[in-house]
């Protein structure tokens, strides 16, 4: 099991880049949490689900990926009951049912761990299927693992989850090869649908989505007729602003802070860019940012080398998960995105959020400590 790795492969950069995320996220998360009596003891939480995290992390990379390919039934269904769980025995908040809470483990939002499941299955298909990547029976394969899962999800209602795995879907598939073609008649059918779907919400038909999604995105594209709803990010893009080149301090107790007026809710997970912005300034954003690109890239290089189609697009799909969370993440805090609530990976509060991406992680790098020998001279999309 462990003959093929070497421990000289092991990208520790990677391991010290996420810690200091994580760091730094501790710091925001207790700024954040200071003067509310309801989220007392968050910041030590987050601490016992990077620890716990990280032990996962350490198990996740050292099982070969090939052997959670070969166990794709297991994976799939672990991941299918844990969302209908949700469904039967789920807890709602804020209108949302996304939860569940298990004997020992506690309060466990089940598509965050879908998102692995999501990968792997994605992959493994893909790496058995990699001559006919375009064939009707490869996509009825991919439909038939990840179609009920996102169903699931979507229904929770959590479509930013459902849209951020859509999209790494289609980057894991066209990094595999897709054709050009299917990508085509894929946009022919998309940018009408797209127009349609805000003509529709425009003229009052809500569609398939809740009543608070619509408010969000209508807030979005006609703010001034939507004021009452579109407080939060106003407040998130005033309080970055007042930040400055070097921000406020941590912990600060200004009178004119916007975190300290309450003027966010859910400031630790869905805004904690925002008490980044105000509390460390550009600084302090730049180095968040700076930080999520540098890993993006160090998982991309071990993409380059990977030993097979497998290990390429498990990195591809981690990075595309860390990617697109962390720019719908800042975009939504800068108001270019409608609110959405996604957290930012290893920042904000959240201990499915932090132990599934340590998860991911793992897997990363257990395809690096299975790299060739001879490293690729070409770019991981040269062949494409």
């Amino acid at each position: 099991m462990f003959k093929k790795y070497n421990i000289k492969n092991l990208n520790v950069r990677i391991i010290i880049i996420v810690l200091l995320l994580c760091s730094i996220g501790v710091l925001l998360i207790r700024s954040a949490t200071m003067d509310n009596i309801d989220y007392e003891g968050m910041p030590k939480r987050q601490i016992f689900g990077i620890v716990v995290g990280i032990t996962v992390m350490v198990v996740m990379m050292l099982v070969d990926y090939n052997l959670l390919f070969k166990a794709w039934p297991i994976v799939f269904l672990t991941s299918f009951v844990l969302l209908l769980a949700v469904r039967v025995f789920g807890s709602t908040t804020l209108g949302a049912k996304r939860w569940v809470d298990l004997p020992l483990i506690g309060r466990l939002q089940p598509s965050e761990f879908s998102k692995i499941a999501i990968i792997l299955n994605l992959a493994a298909v893909l790496q058995y299927r990699r001559k006919h990547v375009n064939s009707p029976l490869t996509w009825g394969m991919i439909l038939a693992l990840i179609a009920p899962q996102l169903l699931l999800i979507v229904t929770q209602p959590d479509l930013s989850t459902t849209i951020l795995c859509t999209l790494v879907i289609l980057t894991m598939i066209y990094v595999a090869k897709l054709s050009y073609k299917i990508i085509g008649i894929a946009l022919a059918v998309v940018v009408p649908t797209g127009i349609w779907f805000i003509y529709s919400l425009l003229n009052g038909d809500t569609l398939f989505l809740k009543e608070y999604q619509v408010n969000r995105i209508l807030s979005f594209v006609d703010p001034q007729k939507y004021q009452d709803k579109i407080y939060q990010q106003e407040n998130a893009v005033m309080a970055i602003g007042s930040g400055g080149f070097w921000g406020k301090g941590l912990n600060t107790t200004s009178f004119e802070s916007v975190k300290n007026g309450n003027y966010l809710s859910e400031a630790q997970t869905d805004f904690i860019f925002t008490i980044g912005g105000e509390e460390l300034g550009f600084v302090g954003c730049m180095i968040l940012l700076g930080l999520v690109i540098a890993l993006i890239i160090e998982i991309m290089v071990i993409a380059k080398n990977a030993d097979s189609l497998g290990g390429r697009l498990i990195c591809v799909g981690v990075s595309g998960f860390f990617a697109y969370q962390t720019f719908i993440h800042v975009a939504v805090n800068l108001w270019l995105m409608p609110n959405t609530g996604l957290p930012m990976p290893f920042v904000s509060y959240g201990l499915s959020s932090i132990i599934s991406s340590f998860m991911l992680l793992g897997l990363v790098l257990n395809v690096g400590l299975q790299r060739k020998k001879k490293e690729k001279k070409e770019s991981i999309f040269s062949d494409l």
